[in-house]
C-alpha cells in the first residue's frame, strides 16, 4: 500500500483537513487517519492493525492506493476512454453568427446570414451517421444570438428528435441566449423540443449592463432579461444567469445581486455563475487592460460566490469546488463539434466563424477531420512536464486548450483552481467543521 501523489493535508485552526485531487474527497481527519499515513510513509503499514472502515474510507477517497498503481497511467487511460468514446455525441450549433447585441468584449464579428436549407440537410446527415453508434446526443444552441434563427433551431430540433427515436438515443438540449427575443411561444417550443434550460448573461445593475451589453436598438434590456429569467424559472427550466466579470464591473456585483434577490421569483432555483472576461481574439484586444488573468480571477472568485450564497441563490458547485475530470472541455472529445451557420466544424467555441480554424464542413463528401482536428485531440497534458508533476493535474487537466495554443510560450496556462484551491478547501472545511459540531 502507498499514498496517492495527489493527497493534500493541511492544518486549519484546530482541524486537520484532507483532500485528494483524484477523487476530490474532502474530510476533517483524526489521529487514527494520521497514524495510518505515518505508518505507510515509514513502511510499517499492516492493514489488520487499523479499523476496517477507516481503511476502506481511505482507499475509496483515493488517499491509499495499491503499490502497483501508476496514477498517471490510470489518469491517461480514463482520459483516452472518455476522449474516444463515440457513444456520446455533442454539438454546439450556431444557426447564425448575427446578433442584436454589441457587447464590448465579444470576440465575434456578427456577419449576417443564417444556416441554409442545404447546410441543414447536410448537418442532419452528419448527425445521422454518428447516431447509429451513439447512446446520447446533446446540443447547445449558440451564436451570435441563436433566437435570431429560431425557425432553424426548431426545424433542426424536430429532425434530431426523429433521429434519436429511430436509433433509441437519449437527447437533450440547452441554449446560450441574450434572452431579449425570448417569449412565451419559445417557452412552449423549448418544452416540445427538449431544450431544458438557458444561460442568460446580465453584467451588472441596469446602467452598467446596458452599457456593456448594448442592444443595437439602443433600448435597455436589463428589466426584460430579469422577466425572461422568471418566465423560464416559473416553467421549471434550468436557468443560469452568468455575470461576466472584469475590473470595470466587479464593484457593482453587490448591487446587481441585491436587485436579483428582490425580483427573481424562485431564487433558490436560479444558478448564478461568473465568467472571466478575456481578450480571446484581436477583435476584443481593446478591453485587455480591464481583464483579470487566471491568478487574479482566482483571488476574486470565491468572495464573489460567497455573495451569491449569502443571498440564497444556487451555484454550479463545480464552478467553485473542484471536480475530478479527465478532459477539459468539448475540444478534448473526438465526438464533439462546434458547427457554424455555414456548416464549418471547429474544436473550440472561440473559433466559431474563423475559417482558418475549420476542420472541415458537414457538406464535404469526403470529410476526413484531420486539419485543425487531430492536433487538438492528440494534445495530452499528461505528457507535459509542467502538468505531469503538478498536484492539480486531475482537476485542471492542463487548463484551457485554447489558451495553451495561444500563449506566448506555448506552455499550458494554469486554471484558477491552481491558485485558489487552498482557499476553496478552507471554505468547505468550515462547513465540514460546522456539520461535525451539529
Amino acid at each position: 500500500m502507498k499514498l496517492s501523489r495527489y493527497n493534500f493535508l493541511k492544518q486549519y485552526d484546530d482541524a486537520t483537513i484532507f483532500f485528494n485531487a483524484t477523487t476530490c474527497a474532502l474530510a476533517v481527519v483524526d489521529e487514527n487517519f494520521l497514524r495510518v499515513l505515518e505508518d505507510v510513509k515509514n513502511n510499517s503499514y499492516d492493514e489488520k492493525n487499523y479499523d476496517a472502515k477507516l481503511i476502506a474510507d481511505m482507499k475509496s477517497s483515493g488517499c491509499l492506493i495499491d503499490d502497483d498503481v501508476d496514477e498517471l497511467k490510470r489518469l491517461e487511460f480514463y482520459r483516452n476512454l472518455a476522449k474516444y468514446d463515440a457513444t456520446n455525441l455533442g454539438l454546439t450549433i450556431a444557426p447564425t453568427l448575427d446578433c442584436n447585441f454589441r457587447c464590448k468584449y465579444c470576440f465575434e464579428t456578427h456577419p449576417k446570414g443564417k444556416m441554409t436549407a442545404e447546410t441543414q440537410a447536410a448537418l442532419i446527415k452528419f448527425v445521422e451517421e454518428r447516431l447509429a453508434r451513439a447512446k446520447n446526443f446533446s446540443v447547445t444552441w449558440y451564436g451570435g444570438e441563436p433566437l435570431l434563427a429560431e425557425e432553424i433551431i426548431y426545424s433542426l430540433s424536430e429532425k434530431f428528435l426523429e433521429l434519436c427515436e429511430k436509433f433509441s438515443v437519449d437527447y437533450d438540449a440547452f441554449i446560450v441566449t441574450n434572452a431579449s427575443l425570448l417569449d412565451e411561444a419559445d417557452v412552449s417550443l423549448f418544452k416540445k423540443y427538449k431544450i431544458r434550460g438557458a444561460q442568460i448573461t446580465i453584467d451588472g445593475p441596469k446602467k452598467i449592463h446596458d452599457s456593456r451589453r448594448r442592444c443595437v436598438s439602443e433600448k435597455s434590456t436589463f428589466d426584460k432579461l430579469i422577466d425572461r429569467a422568471n418566465l423560464l424559472l416559473n416553467e421549471n427550466f434550468s436557468v443560469i444567469v452568468q455575470i461576466n466579470i472584469d475590473k470595470e464591473n466587479i464593484s457593482c456585483v453587490d448591487e446587481l445581486l441585491d436587485t436579483l434577490a428582490e425580483r427573481i421569483d424562485r431564487r433558490q432555483d436560479l444558478k448564478i455563475d461568473f465568467g472571466q472576461v478575456s481578450p480571446f481574439t484581436d477583435i476584443c484586444k481593446s478591453i485587455e487592460s480591464d481583464c483579470y488573468n487566471n491568478a487574479q480571477f482566482a483571488d476574486v472568485m470565491l468572495p464573489l460566490y460567497e455573495k451569491v450564497w449569502a443571498r440564497g441563490f444556487n451555484v454550479n458547485k463545480m464552478a467553485v469546488y473542484p471536480s475530478p475530470r479527465v478532459n477539459f472541455c468539448c475540444a478534448d472529445y473526438v465526438n464533439s463539434f462546434v458547427v457554424d451557420n455555414h456548416g464549418e466544424l471547429y474544436r473550440c467555441w472561440n473559433h466559431v466563424g474563423n475559417l482558418k480554424m475549420s476542420g472541415g464542413n458537414v457538406s464535404d463528401e469526403d470529410l476526413k477531420l484531420e486539419k485543425n482536428y487531430l492536433s487538438w485531440i492528440q494534445w495530452n497534458p499528461i505528457k507535459h512536464p509542467k502538468c505531469r508533476e503538478c498536484f492539480c493535474l486531475p482537476i485542471c487537466i492542463g487548463g484551457c486548450p485554447y489558451l495553451m495554443r495561444t500563449s506566448a510560450d506555448g506552455q499550458p496556462v494554469c486554471g484558477t483552481v491552481k491558485y485558489n484551491l487552498e482557499k476553496v478547501i478552507e471554505h468547505y472545511c468550515e462547513q465540514l467543521k460546522g456539520d461535525v459540531a451539529d
